[in-house]
Formats: C-alpha cells, sequence, structure tokens
C-alpha cells in the first residue's frame, strides 16, 4: 500500500482519540469550534469537518508531554479570542494543575517555500503555514478565519495513574464554548531526557563551528553580545528547551568556547583557561538536557585543500584561524588541544556525587567529529579526516566519533563509532545492505536531515505533513538506528553568499519570511525554532512537539520491546513500511502511541500471529509492497509478473504483524527470469525478520535461484547455500523457514532441513514474499509462530521407514495431511501386531499444552491405515518423569482428521506416543504411522477457523472473520480491526463461533472490544451469551450477560467451570451501534483457554 493510500484511513481515525465536545448557548455567532489531532496540519482555509473531531482526549505516560489542536472558526469577526485551561481532576483527589497545561496561539507563518513534492497544500492553495507557538493573548479574529491554539499538557513523574477530566473554554466576544478534556495517565514512566535511549542532536547557534553565522545568529536576533548576561539568559534558555524536547546530543565547540579565557605566549606555549566552557556544558548538564557533548566538525576548506580550526594569536589576541590539515604543525597542535581537553574532561562529571560512576565523566560523552558532509572523491580530505580521528584516538582511546554523511564516504568509516548517513534513495537506501551490516558489525546508525532529502523521504519541511516530524524517531526505530541529527535547530541568520560569509548576513525575519536571501530559509530547513525577543526566550513550533512526540514514541517503543518485541514491532509496521512507504495521519499515530501505552500495562506475554493465506478471497488486502508487479489470480495464487532488476527490493510482505520463532512455509515457482541479467541465477523466496516489511537487506532472504541454488542472505553476505535436489528449472518447490532462537533451518521440497544457520542478528521482524530478477507464482502461505510448538520439534524414533514420502521429520512439519512429498512417519515394517513403537517430540522449551493432536494418514483409500490399536499418549518436562494423558485400546481406524486428546493444562517440553498394538498398511504389514502430531494450549482459539451469522468482510478496512482469532488485539485500520457482523438492528441476533479444532477443557473466553481510539467498545454486544459444543449441534450456555456496559481496551474475561469442548459461540441478542449510529456486533478479538 503506498504512503498516499495509508492516509485513507485519517477519516475513520480522525476521531480516534477524542470525545465529546460542549457547545455553548446555541447562538447563530458563537465560533465553530472543533479538535485536531496535535501532529496533523490545520490551515487558516480549514473549515469544520463534516464529522469533527468533538473534544480532547489524551493518553500519556508519566514525564510526558502530550497534546491536541482546538481549532476556532466564526462566519463574523470576532474580538477577545483566547483559550482558558482548567485543572484536571483525577482519582482519589489527585489533579493536573492547569499549571501544567500551556495553551499557545499558532502563528500563522506567510511566504513558506515549498520543497519537493510531498508537500501538504492548505485549502486556499497558499503559502500559509501555522508553525510557531506563541502567547494565547486575547486577539482578533477575522471572519472565515480559522485560528488554532495547542492545548499541551505536561504530566510529572510522580502522577498517579488514572482519567483526569476538566475543561477548556474558548472564550471571544461571541460567546463561550466549553471543551471536554480527559487525559488517561498510565502506570509507564519516559525516562528523563538526559538518560534516554536515542541520541538526538539538533546543531543550534552558539560560538564557533563556522565562526559566522553560528555566532551572529543570537546577537542579531536579540540585540547582545557574546557572553554577556543576557546572551547567557538565551543560552540558559535553550538549555531548558533542549531538556524539555528531549534533544540530549548538545552542540559545543569546545575551541570557541576557550577563548575568552585561554593565551599563547610569544613561545606559541598556550594558556587554557576553561571557565566559559564549562560554564556553558553545565548549563545543560543543570537544565537535566546534556547526556553526550558533540564536537563540531574541526576540519573545513576547500575541494583538495583541507584546513584545521585552530587557536592563534591573531594581532596580539588568541583567536580563531584556519591552518592547512594533515601536516606536521597541525598534528602537534592537535596532540597539545586534545591532551588538554582529556585531562579537563576527565575530571568533570556529569553528577555531583564524590566519586563519578563509570560512563559519567564528560570525557566519556563526548563524540568527535572532524568533517561535516565529506566527499568520497576529495581524497585529501578523507586523509585529514582519518587522521585526526588518528590523533583524537591516541588521547581519547575507544572515543566515539560522528559525522554528517551526505554520500556515502567509507574511506573513514573504520574509525567512525558512528555512521550517519542523509535518509535518501543515493545514500542511505542504496547502500542499505552495508549499512546495515556495518550496524550488524557494532557501529551505532543515526540518519540526519537538512535541505534533504525532498523526495519520498521523511524530513521536517514547514510544508509537509506534520506527522512526518513525529514519523522520523519511528522510522529510525525501523532500520535500528539510534540517534537523528539535523543541521537547523535556529540558524536565524541567512548569509548574502554561502561561499563567502564575509559577505555578510541578514537577520532573517523568521515569522513573515520577508527578506531571506536562501529560498530554503523559510522552509524549515534553517529552524525549527524562533527567538522570542522580549524574554531572551524560544518559541517552540508545532514541529518542534511533534519531534517530541516522535522522541516518546520512541522511548515507549524501546520499552515495549524489551518486554514484548513482536507487539512491539508489528504496531511499528503498522505505521513505517519503508523508507519511503509511511502513515502521514496524525490521528493514525496518536492511535499507535495509545497502543503501545495499552500494551505496556496489559498482563499477559507476547503478541503471537499465526496467519494462513491460499488467495482464495481474490485480493492481496493482507499484504503490502512497494516494488514489482504483484496480482492475485484465480488458480488462486498470488503472481510476481515483472522479471526487471531495476530494484532487487521485490517484496510483498505480511501486513501488520511480526514474527519471532516461527515456522513459514510457501509454495512457489519461478516463471520467468531476466536472461540479461542474471538468467537462472536469480531467485524467488521468503524474507524472514525484517526489520521494515520490504526489505531484503535486513533480516534473512532466503530463496530459491531457478538453477536449483538454495540460499540464506543477510544484509550484503551470502551465510549458507545449497542445491535443491533434483531441481528443473521452473520446478514447483515447497520452502519452508523455520527460525528457532538464533537457529535457522531451511527446507525445499522434504522434512529433513538442507540448511541450517546460527544467526542472532535479526531476532524479530516481518515476513515476506521476496523475487529478485524473476517473476514467480506463490500459494498457500502459512505462517506458524509455534501456536503449534510440536513443528519442526527434534524427533527421535523406535525405528522409522525413510522412504516414499515417510520420514520421522514429517510427523512435524506442519501438513496435517499425506502427500507424495511428506506422507507422515511411519515405523519399520512388522509382520505381527504386538510390538511397541514409539515417536518422540522436543519441543525445545516446555509448553503449557492441553491437547495432543494425532492426525492419520489421510492418502484417500489408505487413510486411517498404520494407525495404532491401543496406544498412549505422554508428556513430560525433562523427558525423564512421564505423564500418561490419554491410554487407548481397542481404537477403530479413524478417518482424516485430528484423533484430539485433551487433558488438564500442564507445562510439557517433550510429547511421546507409544503404540502397543499396531494396525497395518494397504498391503497387510503392521506399521505406526501418523500424518501429523500436533499440539495446542495456552489461547486455544489463536488462528483457528471462525464462522458467524454474517459478516462485512471488509479485507481493506480489516474488518474480516479470521482477524477475529488472529492474536491482534490492538485495531488499526487497513490492517486488523476484528469480526463485525453485518449492519442490523439494536435487537438483532448475530454471532461468531470458532472451532478450536478439537476437543480442550476449556474454563475461560476472552473477548476484547475493537480498541481504535474514541471508538474503543463501540459494537460490543449488551445483551449476550457465550456458549460451547462438542460437535457444534449441541450447546451449553456458560456465560449470560445482559446490561453490559461499554468496555474500554481491558479484556474482558469469563470464567467457568471447566468443561470439555470443540466448539465456542458468542451470541448478541441486543447490540450496541458503531460511531455512525449503526447496530452491529463487533469483536476486536477473542481467545479461549482452559
Amino acid at each position: 500500500m503506498s504512503r498516499r493510500l495509508l492516509k485513507s484511513s485519517v477519516f475513520l481515525t480522525a476521531s480516534a482519540l477524542f470525545a465529546g465536545l460542549a457547545q455553548g448557548p446555541a447562538f447563530a455567532a458563537t465560533p465553530s469550534v472543533w479538535v485536531q489531532s496535535a501532529s496533523d496540519h490545520v490551515f487558516s482555509s480549514s473549515v469544520r469537518p463534516s464529522a469533527p473531531v468533538t473534544g480532547i482526549a489524551l493518553y500519556a505516560a508519566r514525564n510526558e508531554v502530550q497534546a491536541a489542536q482546538i481549532a476556532v472558526r466564526s462566519t463574523s469577526n470576532a474580538t477577545g479570542v483566547s483559550v482558558v485551561a482548567g485543572d484536571l481532576t483525577g482519582p482519589g483527589g489527585a489533579s493536573i494543575p492547569a499549571a501544567d497545561i500551556t495553551v499557545s496561539s499558532e502563528y500563522n507563518h506567510p511566504n513558506v517555500n515549498k520543497p519537493g513534492a510531498q508537500t501538504q497544500n492548505p485549502p486556499d492553495g497558499s503559502s500559509n503555514y501555522y508553525d510557531a507557538l506563541v502567547e494565547n493573548t486575547p486577539s482578533a479574529l477575522a471572519a472565515n478565519y480559522t485560528q488554532p491554539y495547542y492545548y499541551s499538557v505536561a504530566v510529572p513523574t510522580g502522577q498517579a495513574p488514572g482519567v483526569y477530566s476538566g475543561t477548556a473554554t474558548v472564550q471571544s466576544s461571541l460567546g463561550n464554548v466549553s471543551v471536554p478534556v480527559s487525559v488517561t495517565v498510565y502506570d509507564v514512566t519516559v525516562p528523563p531526557t538526559n538518560r534516554s535511549t536515542f541520541r538526538m542532536n539538533n546543531w543550534f547557534t552558539s560560538a564557533g563551528w563556522d565562526y559566522a553565522g553560528t555566532e551572529q545568529a543570537i546577537p542579531l536576533q536579540y540585540g547582545v553580545k557574546m557572553y554577556d548576561a543576557n546572551w547567557w539568559k538565551v543560552i540558559g534558555n535553550i538549555a531548558a528547551d533542549h531538556a524539555k524536547h528531549r534533544n540530549n546530543v548538545i552542540w559545543a565547540d569546545f575551541q570557541a568556547l576557550l577563548i575568552p579565557n585561554s593565551s599563547q605566549d610569544a613561545n606559541g606555549n598556550y594558556t587554557f583557561g576553561w571557565d566559559t566552557y564549562d560554564r556553558f556544558i553545565q548549563t545543560f548538564i543543570d537544565a537535566g538536557a546534556l547526556q553526550y557533548i558533540y564536537q563540531t566538525p574541526l576540519i573545513g576548506g576547500t575541494y583538495g585543500s583541507p584546513q584545521l580550526h585552530e587557536l592563534q594569536n591573531v594581532n596580539g589576541v588568541l583567536g580563531h584561524v584556519r591552518a592547512p590539515a594533515n601536516t606536521a604543525a597541525a598534528t602537534a597542535y592537535l596532540d597539545t588541544v586534545f591532551a588538554a581537553l582529556k585531562a579537563h574532561l576527565d575530571s568533570k562529571c556529569l553528577d555531583t556525587t564524590p566519586t563519578c560512576a563509570p560512563g559519567r565523566r564528560w570525557s566519556d560523552v563526548l563524540y568527535m567529529s572532524a568533517v561535516d558532509e565529506p566527499t568520497n572523491a576529495d581524497t585529501a580530505q578523507m586523509a585529514a579526516a582519518n587522521w585526526l580521528y588518528d590523533r583524537y584516538h591516541a588521547h581519547f582511546p575507544g572515543g566515539m566519533t560522528n559525522e554528517a554523511q551526505y554520500n556515502i564516504a567509507p574511506s573513514d568509516h573504520q574509525r567512525l563509532s558512528t555512521l550517519t548517513p542523509v535518509g535518501n534513495d543515493t545514500d542511505f537506501d542504496a547502500h542499505y545492505a552495508y549499512y546495515q551490516s556495518q550496524r550488524l558489525a557494532g557501529k551505532d546508525l543515526w540518519l540526519y536531515d537538512a535541505d534533504h532529502p525532498i523526495d519520498d523521504h521523511l524530513n521536517r519541511f514547514i510544508s509537509y505533513p506534520l506527522a512526518e516530524s513525529r514519523l522520523i524517531p519511528l522510522m529510525e526505530s525501523s532500520v535500528g538506528a539510534v540517534g537523528y541529527l539535523h543541521w537547523g535547530w535556529n540558524y536565524w541568520v541567512d548569509p548574502l553568499d554561502w561561499n563567502d560569509y564575509s559577505k555578510g548576513f541578514v537577520t532573517l525575519d523568521t515569522f513573515n519570511y520577508s527578506n531571506q536571501v536562501t529560498a530554503s530559509a523559510s522552509s524549515g530547513n534553517y529552524m525549527l525554532v524562533r527567538p522570542d525577543k522580549a524574554t531572551y526566550g524560544i518559541y517552540d513550533s508545532v514541529r518542534s512537539e511533534a519531534q517530541l512526540y516522535g522522541l516518546q514514541d520512541y522511548e515507549l517503543l524501546h520499552q515495549l520491546s524489551a518486554v514484548k518485541p513482536v507487539t512491539a514491532r508489528a504496531l511499528l509496521n503498522t505505521l513505517v513500511t519503508n523508507t519511503t512507504t509511511y502513515d502521514t495521519s496524525g490521528a493514525d499515530i496518536d492511535q499507535r502511541h495509545k497502543q503501545i501505552l495499552d500494551a505496556l500495562v496489559a498482563p499477559g506475554g507476547d503478541a503471537s500471529f499465526p496467519f494462513a493465506d491460499d488467495f482464495s478471497s481474490g485480493n492481496d488486502a493482507n499484504w503490502r509492497h512497494l516494488n514489482g508487479s504483484w496480482s492475485v489470480t484465480a488458480d488462486p495464487a498470488y503472481v510476481q509478473s515483472s522479471t526487471g532488476t531495476a530494484s532487487w527490493d521485490v517484496v510483498s510482505a505480511v501486513a501488520g504483524r511480526a514474527y519471532r520463532d516461527v515456522a513459514a512455509a510457501v509454495d512457489l515457482q519461478i516463471t520467468g527470469v531476466n536472461t540479461a541479467d542474471g538468467g537462472n541465477s536469480n531467485w524467488a523466496g521468503l524474507t524472514v525478520h525484517s526489520l521494515n516489511p520490504t526489505d531484503t537487506d535486513s533480516g534473512y532472504l532466503v530463496a530459491v535461484r531457478n538453477n536449483g541454488g538454495l540460499f540464506v542472505y543477510r544484509s550484503g553476505t551470502q551465510l549458507a547455500s545449497t542445491t535443491v535436489p533434483g531441481y528443473t528449472a521452473g520446478q514447483p518447490v515447497h520452502l519452508r523457514v523455520v527460525t528457532r532462537g538464533s537457529t535457522i533451518q531451511v527446507y525445499a521440497n522434504g522434512t529433513a532441513p538442507l540448511l541450517t544457520v546460527t544467526d542472532g542478528s535479526f531476532p524479530v521482524g516481518s515476513i515476506g514474499l521476496a523475487t529478485g530478477g524473476a517473476s514467480a507464482k506463490f500459494s498457500n502461505v502459512r505462517i506458524n509462530p509455534m501456536v503449534n510448538p510440536v513443528e519442526a520439534a527434534a524427533v527421535t524414533v523406535s525405528s522409522s521407514y525413510e522412504a516414499d514420502g515417510w520420514s520421522a521429520g514429517a510427523a512435524v512439519d506442519g501438513a496435517k495431511g499425506s502427500g507424495p512429498a511428506s506422507m507422515g512417519w511411519s515405523s519399520a515394517l512388522g509382520t505381527t501386531p504386538a510390538r511397541t513403537e514409539w515417536i518422540t517430540a522436543d519441543l525445545g522449551t516446555a509448553k503449557p499444552l492441553s491437547r495432543i493432536d494425532l492426525f492419520p494418514r489421510s492418502d484417500g483409500a489408505n487413510t486411517g491405515m498404520g494407525f495404532p490399536v491401543d496406544f498412549t499418549v505422554q508428556v513430560s518436562a525433562d523427558n525423564t518423569n512421564w505423564t500418561t494423558v490419554a491410554s487407548v485400546t481397542g481404537s477403530p481406524r479413524p478417518g482424516a482428521g485430528a484423533q484430539s486428546f485433551p487433558f488438564a493444562t500442564t507445562d510439557v517440553r517433550f510429547v511421546k506416543v507409544t503404540g502397543t498394538k499396531l494396525s497395518t498398511d494397504q498391503l497387510g504389514h503392521y506399521y505406526m504411522q501418523f500424518a501429523e502430531i500436533q499440539a495446542a494450549g495456552g489461547d486455544l482459539a489463536l488462528g483457528r477457523p471462525v464462522s458467524a451469522s454474517s459478516s462485512v468482510d471488509d479485507y481493506g478496512a480489516g474488518w474480516v472473520r479470521p482477524a477475529l482469532t488472529d492474536g491482534s488485539v490492538a485495531s488499526n485500520l487497513g490492517y486488523s480491526m476484528g469480526w463485525s457482523s453485518r449492519a442490523s438492528t439494536a435487537t438483532g441476533a448475530e454471532w461468531a463461533t470458532v472451532d478450536l479444532g478439537g476437543a480442550t477443557p476449556v474454563s475461560r473466553v476472552d473477548l476484547t472490544a475493537r480498541t481504535d481510539g474514541a471508538n474503543t467498545g463501540l459494537g460490543f454486544p449488551v445483551d449476550f451469551t457465550v456458549q460451547v459444543s462438542p460437535d457444534n449441534v449441541n450447546w451449553t450456555t456458560v456465560v449470560t450477560r445482559t446490561g453490559y456496559p461499554r468496555p474500554t481496551t481491558a479484556v474482558q474475561s469469563f470464567t467457568f467451570p471447566a468443561v470439555t469442548a470443540r466448539y465456542v459461540k458468542v451470541s448478541g441478542t441486543k447490540l450496541s451501534a458503531d460511531q455512525f449510529g449503526t447496530s452491529y456486533l463487533q469483536l476486536g478479538e477473542m481467545s479461549v483457554s482452559s
């Protein structure tokens, strides 16, 4: 699905996080008021939506800021317009006082430059965009003009969890409008800025770097002089703003800050005074902002002539000069200043403790940078950078190094601890495998933006969808990056000539953009914030706030990844498909933020997403792709018909799901190859554990070449290869990949692994279908995230017939039926029935199980032959102490399908079936034979088939029967919403039934309502029953509820005395309405357990 198509979800989710808006008296002139996500643009030409969002409902962790926009518009002129926030009251008398709530007016900037193709134009087509957040003073509002106000709540670290409610009041000469507000505080805490996981580096102006605009921006804007009292007041306010906005990497030029307190004598000896530098750094430490120090690049100059920034006497005064780099004199200089820097930083600590803890000295958190945007073709520059890093590491062994790279420059990567490419097609995307391999080798990965990219990649330009500023940290997470750099936090001047700063600078009109020299100065590239000259402070912007929310999202997602990595990756993948395909709806991102919080506090383990697609639905709504030509055919099959090699990332991935330990299988057939590029060495296969769904260069590519080659590839490296036995070009292949921990096993047309790889680089990620220079047909996709833990288990047997499709491994290959390639397992031939044969499966770790399923052979007239007459089923946690859960004598020859053996839930690692009286095959020989052995436990409904009274089966929206048991409790439009009946009446009878696959003891049914923001709980039945049945005919009611209240996101659990059943039905007899007032029976997820 393209990034633009993803916007289709906005209409249904725009109201997802807001609740009812209360208008004042119904006077015709009363202003029209509505609420919008803080991560979506409001324009002066925006009009009230036909289905307006109706109030503020925010969801926040402690130590987190969340916000919404209140839009005000009137058909007549109004005066005295402002928004007043009241206290919010919560549980047990707790409150969020109005002092923790900030309401700002948004400034409408004219003349905004619109770079690139992603511009979101205002409805009137103008160049006017709201960005700066200014004082909320009563002001005039012109008729038919929309003014947004930014309502922001900062939740203190110690805030009690719960729901806090109150109002915000829009005041004007035309009457007041009251806006209800609720803030739900979760029992989750975002770490302080200076203890973040993410590293945020917005370069800001102060001292040094270019020794031009960097030093002039603050004095010219505020009318101050460097290092006077008011200059320090500005720096203090910048530090406070950095702390608030999680900008924890502080841009500081130690040489420039040495100048006021240092000297050089006539013999060239330096006396370094650190007072100004220390005051500067300490200002950011005291504000709670500083976690890392980033030294500005020390090498400048022109192509082929690198120059080192140095301190030397100029006319008897110490100052900045440029001198040739990589010379003996420059080496002596660096050794002098680096030795002094190391000695001083070693003596300083980030903390006030008597003893500085390891890693907390200033020297431990310093990044050194040689060059800004180097070019690999400038060999002199590359040599100078490496020279500088060598001198640095001579004094700072293991010291961190970093530089923004506009073009890939591997010549100095060996000496960089962090790689920071620009996030565009020609650098990062074009070398994605390389950057992933470097990350896996131990380097940190950051991304950076400036006046580029301006293609389909994220950037924080004013005219771009506001959600992009928020998505950037999540995009970083999606590719394994841990930091972000942007050069222009407050470059509030514009050089008359970028190649000659001596010509001077224009003091930018940062609000009306009336005097810029460079077009990008008014695009948002130069600045994220603006000067509040009256207070020597900072005006934030809707973009700086959106970036803050993205940084908070990253921290929360990081916490979730530590405990529920599959859930975290799946939620992330519903926002980011790849570096150019992502969701630009702020309302959608708000919803994911809430779902991350919900998942963090929800009891229980990680998510599991069983999946199967035989493409009989006729659509590929469950899939996402960027490249290739994909279509569903009538066979049915999923076909990629292009053999083009312009891109090798031709992947269609399962949408909105992620996997850890998993068995993934597909039937594939290469139908054509690009004969001019690769020929029969081209391939088709599976991607497993990809970071982004459509990646082939993260995760693992497991594929078959049309010459029979079989390989496993990871980020530019082939990890293993072999040949598929007997393969001929264009032959169908049943490809299966099993991952358990760091072990990857690959099967092709057989039940024994052809490849086994040990690699833990990518433990969690997406699964997709992939081709490279080939067209291919795919069918029968099946993904088992070890819901059936017996699949691919280690098997031991008493004896085994290993021919004609029979093998020990075939009993655990996931195939329930018998076919030529996989009949199942058969013991060795016997001539009498009375003998003992057994098969044991080792699941690897203990799992809670409550049922074992034995599948007879099912090859036509031979179905059921070889099934034992007398046998036991036993389970064990240690392969020594066994519990018999079934003892059968005189078993008749079964038909096809599972023979189920239920028992009380037990932790099981080993499953053993022992036959003591055997039956014959079609030739009269005695064997013990099974097509498959499977086990069930935990959520017995997971991945099981669903039948229903009716079903909307809207695959595009995600309302389908399989979504009731797909493992997703997070309702996300376009991915998985759950199951919905068709439109009904309030008293309509609707039901859904889950087939558990076999009779099992059940004593609990969990129902999750739809969980899409403000729509949470809609469609949940008011009056309903839960019934169980052994045969889908005779039903026993185990739960009856009437007048059931609308649920929250919490699981609704219903327990009852244990009963053995195969079918579980939920029947609604009084229904509730959805957000549009139509009655449905809607359930987000249903689980059943013993």
